[in-house]
Parts: C-alpha cells; sequence; structure tokens
C-alpha cells in the first residue's frame, strides 16, 4: 500500500514528528509552520519537548494548536533518553525526529522520508541536509561531502563490523519505524551520536538504514573555534562508547578529504575563511581524538572540553 492510498483510506496518525527544544525561538516558527504545510500533515501528530527554554520557545508553540507539548527539567534531558520519551508519547507508526533548528524545504518533505519505509527491511530513512545561507564555507563543504545527490541504502552482512562509516544515520530528519524503535530504542548512555548507535543495534539486527535526498531540510550551525573543539571532543567519545573508537575511514581517506576541502575554501571563500580554515580544522580533529581517548583524561578535564558537562556526573562519564 502506497502512503497515498493508505492517507485515503486510514485515517490514523501515520507519524508522529518529535522535536527537542531548548531555547529554540530563531527557527522554531519556520520549523512548525513547514510542518503545517506538508501534504500529510493531516496524518501526523507533532510532539515537542522543551527542556527548559527561556526565550520564546514556548509561547511560539502554544500558538501552533496541533503541538502537543511536554516540558521536562533540563537535568532530565538525555540525547537518547529524551528522544525515547518522544517515542512512548507518540501515537504514529513511524517517528520522525526533527531539531528546533531546521526548516523542511518543500511541502514533501515529509512524503518522501516516509517512501523507501514500503520495504519492510528499512528501520530508519533520513534526509539530505541542506546548509543555510550565511553557514561558514567549512560547513557547506561537511554538508556537501555528508549529505550528496545521491541515495544510499545500507545494511550490514552477516559477521560484518558496525562502524561510523557502515551505519551512518541521523535524527536531524531521521525518520524511525515505531515497532523497530520499541525492540530497540535510543541508548540512554551514550554522551550523544545516539542516531549512530540505533543505526548500529538495528543494523547488525538485519535492518537496513536509507539515506534518502530527495527529502530535504535547511540546517547547518555557526560554531567557534571553542564550539567545533567541544562538539567534536563529545562526538570522539560517543565514537569510543559505540564503535570501540573505530570510524572505519581510512586515514588516506581523511587527507585526501582535508586535501578537498582546503581547495573548496580557497575556490569559495573570503579571507577570514582562508585564515580559519586551519585552526577550525585543527580543532575539529584534535577534540575528536581527546574525546576518543577521554576516559584516560580527568574528569574534570573531560567537563572543561565538553559541551554536554551534565553527562560527566552520571555514572557513564565517571568511569575510567
Amino acid at each position: 500500500m502506497t502512503l497515498q492510498t493508505r492517507r485515503q483510506e486510514d485515517p490514523a496518525v501515520l507519524a508522529s514528528i518529535i522535536i527537542l527544544t531548548k531555547n529554540g525561538d530563531r527557527y522554531l516558527r519556520s520549523l512548525l509552520d513547514g510542518l503545517a504545510n506538508q501534504s500529510l500533515a493531516e496524518h501526523a501528530e507533532v510532539i515537542l519537548i522543551d527542556s527548559g527554554s527561556r526565550d520564546g520557545t514556548l509561547r511560539i508553540a502554544s500558538e501552533y494548536p496541533e503541538v502537543r507539548l511536554h516540558e521536562i527539567p533540563p537535568e532530565e534531558f538525555g540525547h537518547g533518553k529524551t528522544r525515547n520519551l518522544g517515542a512512548r508519547l507518540a501515537r504514529g507508526e513511524f517517528l520522525v525526529y526533527i531539531p528546533q533548528d531546521a526548516t523542511p524545504i518543500g511541502r514533501d518533505w515529509l512524503e518522501k522520508l516516509l517512501r523507501p519505509f514500503a520495504d519492510a527491511s528499512v528501520a530508519g530513512v533520513y534526509s539530505r541536509q541542506v546548509p543555510r545561507p550565511e553557514a561558514n564555507v567549512m560547513e557547506k563543504f561537511f554538508l556537501g561531502e555528508t549529505y550528496s545527490s545521491r541515495p544510499a541504502v545500507r545494511s550490514l552482512a552477516q559477521g560484518e563490523e558496525a562502524s561510523l562509516a557502515r551505519c551512518f544515520f541521523s535524527t536531524v530528519s531521521g525518520a524511525v519505524r515505531a515497532s523497530v524503535w520499541r525492540s530497540h530504542p535510543f541508548r540512554d548512555e551514550v554522551i550523544m551520536s545516539e542516531d549512530q548507535a540505533w543505526a548500529a543495534d538495528v543494523m547488525q539486527s538485519g535492518f537496513a538504514i536509507v539515506y534518502e535526498p530527495d527529502s530535504k531540510v535547511l540546517h547547518s550551525h555557526q560554531y567557534g573555534l571553542a564550539d567545533v573543539f567541544r562538539r567534536n571532543f563529545d562526538s570522539g567519545y560517543s565514537m569510543k562508547q559505540i564503535f570501540g573508537g573505530k570510524t572505519g575511514i581510512p586515514f588516506r581517506h581523511v587527507a585526501l578529504r582535508l586535501a578537498r576541502e582546503g581547495k573548496f575554501v580557497l575556490r569559495t571563500g573570503s579571507i577570514g575563511d582562508w585564515l580559519s580554515f586551519i585552526p577550525y580544522e585543527t580543532a575539529r580533529h584534535v577534540g575528536f581524538v581527546l574525546g576518543v581517548h577521554a576516559e584516560k583524561l580527568p574528569v574534570s578535564m573531560r567537563k572543561r572540553f565538553s559541551s554536554l558537562r551534565y553527562f560527566w556526573g552520571q555514572p557513564s562519564g565517571m568511569k575510567n
């Protein structure tokens, strides 16, 4: 049964769109307007879980009667934990995660995202991320390399080792089959990259992950050097937790990618971009390597290096 046929025959909730917010008023209105404009909007519910916003986030959410608001204290937030909460609150056949700073492109963003689920072996599908016009040139290169125009279907052969390269998935516009989530919830104990951990779990159980570039969202960040370092420190530690630090990406490929990025910056960037390229990439790679080896560092240093300091006060972050 196609999604169009199901929409005509079954009035039940097809998709639960789950948004996690904290001080997200900058792009939230464009996100909610984009969701309301979807061709499948009548068959979707919107759940917004806020963890202590002090800006206009709650006021904006209150202007959209279709939004189901659920508030939690900031100390209860966790990347995997709160996504699991959203899934428990949901009624849809598919769980669609999208962050507060993403904007769907087109009225068919959701319909295109859900199409690959016609194959029962597909557990998750994720969209293409398109950088916003104001994104810096390094962010544009990263998103262009990571989210190409070519669709992909990924699965693991029996006995094949899981790695970041093989099990990439994103809950920045990522959909999960609810029935699969019930047997494979997000891991609570990982600092971040809970989407990669989930993908590894379901792929090792025989399911497939699909990248659907026809479903697109505007999404990018404007990180300073300290933010780049901290985010990649957390990312490195999550790769240690999930894959034992194995990315599945050979050093030669990393070097070639840096060379391509350098050429891209020189060709399309400003003088400011040229000057910031080496510090930016140094912060990114040093942060990641230190994160992979975070358990060798004192907890006090882990907290200073991390953007998610609350994590290091938990048992999973305290262990050596």
